[in-house]
């Protein structure tokens, strides 16, 4: 028995106007998408990875740790929606953890669009998050650690609960090993972490990481993907910007090992 499973993230839809986003941090967001982030963030990557998935790889399921929009305006939402639909309705089951800019404002239009964004992705395995999925031999953790923050931070929190509920999933006598889904990275201790992109009250999952009761830690938020695995795979594995770098990750679970593998939207492996 084996579960196959395809991670990609950040794909951020480009920020669209809106004369709201004068009032709140939609300007910024729209400031840096137009002048950081357009030329760099390549949409049809997106197109290129749904094909991929559906016609090549046909995984088991697919996992996706959030940043789907970049100011979380409506019409963001819808386009990311148009992209995402063929996937949708393959009826793979798709796993979603919200990233920081999914929950940008508290601007009523906005949060409605994400809800309605997040049925539609996931009503193939809904969840109240957080949220467990399982395989035959996986058990999938899914949590929501994002909340609007002020103009100048990307941060997210970790919630007590949110803690309690990993604890939990991680005591329980299952020898399915435990996969965690968030958008932002559980090591603490990384020089990228900075004050402004930090994981407030990460220190309780990360000692579950540490100590192997989380086998494997997938995350986003981080653009640049990279991993720190051990022999068996186990450890954390930040899957990158799809549009920037053109990147989705295929992990292999047999055996008890995970085995990860790198590749370009259009399925060519990338090493």
């Amino acid at each position: 028995m084996s579960t196959k499973f395809v991670l990609f993230s950040d794909i951020h839809e480009h920020a669209v106007f809106s004369p709201r986003a004068l009032l709140d941090k939609r300007f910024f967001g729209l400031m840096n998408s137009t002048f950081c982030r357009r030329g760099d963030y390549r949409m049809e990557r997106v197109d290129d990875a749904v094909r991929t998935i559906l016609d090549t790889l046909r995984p088991d399921l697919v996992v996706f740790p959030g940043d789907v929009v970049s100011t979380s305006d409506p019409r963001e939402f819808e386009a990311a929606l148009k992209q995402l639909r063929p996937l949708i309705d393959s009826g793979m089951p798709i796993l979603f953890s919200p990233g920081n800019h999914d929950r940008y404002v508290r601007d009523r239009a906005c949060r409605e669009a994400f809800e309605y964004f997040l049925s539609e992705l996931t009503k193939h395995c809904p969840m109240t998050l957080p949220g467990v999925y399982e395989t035959a031999d996986l058990r999938f953790a899914v949590i929501d650690c994002a909340r609007p923050f002020t103009p100048v931070l990307s941060c997210g929190e970790m919630t007590p609960e949110t803690a309690d509920f990993l604890e939990r999933e991680a005591a329980k006598d299952d020898p399915r090993p435990l996969v965690c889904v968030g958008h932002f990275p559980l090591h603490g201790n990384e020089k990228w972490k900075s004050f402004r992109h930090r994981l407030i009250n990460y220190e309780r999952a990360e000692a579950l990481l540490n100590a192997g009761k989380i086998a494997l830690s997938v995350a986003g938020h981080i653009h640049v993907p990279f991993q720190h695995l051990d022999a068996r795979g186990y450890g954390e594995l930040v899957v990158g910007s799809l549009t920037k770098h053109d990147i989705l990750r295929e992990i292999t679970f047999d055996g008890g090992v995970f085995t990860v593998r790198d590749l370009y939207s259009n399925g060519q492996p990338r090493n």
